[in-house]
């Protein structure tokens, strides 16, 4: 699918293409219209990659770059481009646009054999000016499907030869419906009576669909809100200070229950011989003081410290 967005080119005095989107799907047939003849021009170079806009974006297959576009694409009898000239005759036409496909050497076609298969050896010796203009039409499409990589046909102003629009029309949505499902756009300078087709105008610049979903594609907004715990007047620091609590209290209380608090009476720190007998239990309690109930706590070292044992 062909898709340009607000695509637009500035010219050498004033703006030749206003911002313009389009899009159009293989198989379909799609009117550009527009004044004046360099603006529709300018438009066809730019829908079949052939210049780079000055604005916008336009696609095919999903690829922005032109190299792709041009790949694919034809611009097919666009004045003062690649129509062919009044003093040319068919067959010079057919032999110079066929040596421009590109393919090994011993492919290259044969000009009379092609016309002789596609039906125009009966003009082969006809200047180009005496041929009808819709047939010749015809032919330079022929000439330009013979790529078996172009997918996209941009006819620049049919309508500008003289005939009925109908039968140029007819001409071109055949290309459209054959079994290559070639995407069809003529730019035109007015849109005739007899097309109920899709239809689009220059400088009408109506976003595409397809680059709707671009926007969405930018995570930032959402991902601020990823690190509230950054925020100090959040809820989140909360839980931690409350699990810090037991912490400290655990702390504050361990000091209490290793270290060995001293007999009443006994100066604090000195472990004697009273420590050893009140450790065995032979000392009653003083009355009116709660009982130790952690006396086995402090009786661990009296055996071991030397001053003791001399004693």
């Amino acid at each position: 699918m062909l898709v340009a967005d607000s695509i637009s080119f500035q010219g050498r005095h004033s703006e030749l293409v206003p911002p313009t989107s389009l899009r159009v799907a293989p198989g379909e047939m799609l009117l550009v219209a527009g004044e004046p003849q360099g603006a529709r021009t300018a438009l066809a170079l730019l829908l079949s990659g052939r210049m780079k806009p000055g604005g916008g974006v336009v696609a095919w297959g999903g690829s922005a770059r032109l190299a792709h576009l041009r790949k694919h694409s034809a611009v097919v009898d666009s004045p003062n481009i690649n129509d062919p000239e009044a003093h040319l005759k068919v067959r010079d036409v057919v032999s110079e646009d066929l040596s421009l496909i590109p393919s090994p050497p011993w492919r290259k076609p044969n000009p009379k054999k092609w016309m002789a298969e596609h039906g125009y050896s009966d003009i082969a010796g006809d200047w180009v000016d005496a041929v009808d203009p819709v047939r010749l039409t015809e032919m330079l499409m022929q000439l330009a499907a013979e790529n078996p990589q172009t997918r996209l046909l941009v006819v620049d102003s049919p309508d500008r030869h003289p005939g009925d629009d109908a039968a140029w029309l007819e001409a071109l949505e055949r290309f459209a419906l054959s079994d290559r499902e070639f995407a069809v756009i003529a730019t035109v300078a007015r849109v005739p009576e007899s097309w109920a087709g899709p239809v689009a105008y220059l400088g009408a610049s109506e976003p595409a669909a397809e680059f709707e979903p671009e926007p969405e594609l930018e995570p930032a907004p959402d991902a601020e809100p990823e690190e509230p715990s950054e925020d100090p007047s959040g809820p989140a620091p909360t839980e931690p200070d409350e699990q810090d609590r037991p912490d400290e209290q655990d702390e504050q209380d361990e000091p209490t229950a290793e270290a060995p608090q001293p007999e009443p009476g006994e100066p604090a720190g000195e472990p004697s011989a009273a420590g050893e007998s009140a450790g065995a239990g032979d000392i009653p309690a003083e009355p009116g003081m709660p009982e130790e109930q952690d006396t086995p706590a402090p009786a661990p070292q009296p055996a071991s410290d030397p001053s003791q044992a001399k004693d």
